[in-house]
């Protein structure tokens, strides 16, 4: 369930930023079209005397301070449901009035059979990218009711002979047009639903990418991190060790006495004892230390922004201490020791080869002496205590 919340919370993002991405087409769009009509709207009224500049300049005017009011919503990706409805509603409305009096002022012909059948489409695509079907389906029926409005109204003022002349001005042009804006909006719903399928594809890419990525740093019979991933958070963490002045723990551990239990209740107990093992092991870090499997019965620890020595065996006693208590195997408890190596970065080594190797040393010097114990890198003795003669995790002296 987590997951798939997760994956639902990064549709529903990646949606949004489509959406809003959209949206801010739409308004910079708008900027340029009513900024252009402002601009020829004047030299109309101007130069030419009309009253269509009149209304071009009015209708521009209005549109562009629309498109200042949302403006801090569009750059804040803020675009709410109402925005993508108004704002196909002032783009329809504001090109069908200016055709209107186009018409009225000046032609019937051009508005009608060339003008709205250009740029209707145009404001439908725009509408797509907001990534909403239901907003292809209204911006279509909208345009659809415009154009056929638009056309009723120039019918009066269309020169009787020109539009006897020609199919487009008639009925049957009509119907053209209107089943070209039918078509067109529905090619353009579709836009929606495959970049959706493309958002959906790419993220299950990233998904199998990271999972990938994931199990080529994981051991897969554990779950803890895997040599190639310690060998990178080390290094990483020496490194800012180095910088913030503080001190890097490496323990590496190794089991004693886990061979007998393979080779007695076979490989499949074995391999439980070793789940178990890492469980515990895990158990007693923090959450930004890492443990990690290296080998069959070898674990390392990474313990980061440590303090002293001291506190670095002290977690090693502790990882002993749980991986020295019994193991239930259907209705037997087994035992198993584990001998401990820790070196502390910059103590011991300066970078993340040597410190593993350190810690290495450190552990076979525990096993070859006594095993079932905790030791330091570059100890020059090894005394067990009396502790340790009785079984308990002990340090070298």
């Amino acid at each position: 369930m987590p997951g798939t919340q997760t994956n639902d919370l990064i549709d529903q993002y990646l949606f949004r930023q489509e959406v809003a991405r959209g949206e801010k087409v739409g308004w910079i769009f708008r900027w340029f079209m009513y900024g252009l009509v402002f601009v020829l709207a004047n030299l109309v009224w101007h130069v030419q005397d009309s009253r269509a500049g009149v209304y071009g300049v009015a209708l521009a005017g209005a549109a562009l301070l629309y498109n200042c009011l949302i403006t801090p919503l569009v750059l804040k990706s803020r675009t709410t449901l109402w925005i993508r409805y108004v704002s196909v509603l002032v783009d329809i409305s504001c090109l069908t009035l200016y055709n209107a009096a186009d018409t009225v002022v000046n032609s019937a012909l051009a508005p009608v059979t060339t003008s709205a059948l250009l740029l209707y489409p145009v404001l439908i695509f725009i509408a797509s990218l907001r990534q909403d079907p239901r907003l292809v389906v209204f911006a279509t029926a909208v345009s659809l009711l415009a154009m056929n409005t638009l056309w009723l109204l120039a019918r009066p003022y269309m020169d009787p002979q020109l539009a006897s002349a020609l199919v487009s001005a008639d009925l049957l042009g009509q119907v053209y047009r209107s089943a070209y804006i039918v078509l067109f909006g529905g090619l353009v719903f579709f836009i929606p639903a495959t970049i959706t399928r493309l958002l959906h594809h790419q993220k299950t890419m990233l998904a199998q990418a990271q999972t990938a990525e994931a199990l080529a740093r994981m051991d897969a019979l554990t779950g803890l991190a895997n040599r190639l991933s310690l060998t990178e958070d080390l290094d990483k963490s020496i490194s800012m060790a180095r910088r913030s002045g503080t001190r890097v723990g490496l323990i590496f551990i190794d089991l004693d006495g886990f061979k007998p239990i393979n080779d007695t209740y076979g490989h499949q107990s074995g391999d439980l004892v070793l789940t178990v093992i890492a469980s515990r092991i895990k158990s007693e870090l923090r959450d930004f230390d890492l443990a990690a499997r290296v080998g069959g019965d070898e674990f390392v620890v990474l313990i980061k922004g440590i303090d002293s020595a001291d506190s670095a065996q002290g977690v090693a006693r502790r990882i002993l201490a749980r991986i020295r208590e019994p193991y239930r195997l259907g209705h037997r408890m087994v035992k198993a020791g584990a001998s401990l190596g820790v070196a502390l970065y910059p103590d011991h080594a300066q970078d993340g080869a040597s410190l593993l190797a350190a810690a290495d040393k450190a552990m076979y010097h525990v096993k070859h002496r006594g095993k079932n114990a905790v030791g330091i890198a570059e100890t020059a003795s090894f005394q067990p205590s009396p502790a340790q003669a009785t079984g308990a995790p002990s340090d070298p002296v």
